[in-house]
Parts: C-alpha cells; structure tokens; sequence
C-alpha cells in the first residue's frame, strides 16, 4: 500500500451529503483541480482522484458507488461490489 503525500496546500470545500453528515472536497487552490474527498460516513477513507497521482498504475478500483446516477454508457466492472449511493460505514 502507498503512502499518501499531500504537497502545497489545497482549498477544502465542505457540504452537508444527503446522508446528513459532512462531505469534504479538496482542490488545487490555484487551478481547481479536484484532488480527493472525505465523507463523515465513512472518516476512515479518502477517495482519491486518479488524474492526481504520479503513477496510477499502482492502484485499482475496489468499488462503485453513485451507480444510481451513472450514465447509460458507463461501464462497470461485474466484479466489484457496486452501491447506488455513497456506502454506509459499517459499526
């Protein structure tokens, strides 16, 4: 697994989800690239945008989720665990 490094200092963007609680978008403050996103239903992950790492080929999708809003040309893989919506932390 690698590490997450942050470098400069992104602009953070917080709205209330339809869960309730808290989503928080981060973004290049000087282009507005989207960088990763953090939700308090699920603290525990940072969703990662690809476009922003150096080297993408280390990783692989675990699952999908806001299926419910995908577009009809959207192509899943059969193989992951797919959510219509944002997935509930579990506890």
């Amino acid at each position: 697994m690698a590490d997450l490094e942050i470098s400069g200092s992104p602009k953070a963007y917080a709205t209330r989800a339809s869960s309730g609680k808290m989503t928080t978008r981060g973004f290049c403050g000087d282009c507005g690239t989207p960088l990763f996103t953090q939700s308090e239903v699920n603290a525990q992950f940072t969703s990662i945008r690809f476009p922003t790492l150096d080297d993408a080929s280390a990783f692989a999708p675990m699952l999908d989720i806001w299926t419910s809003s995908a577009q009809p040309w959207v192509c899943l893989d059969e193989k992951l665990p797919r959510f219509a919506e944002s997935p509930q932390a579990a506890g």
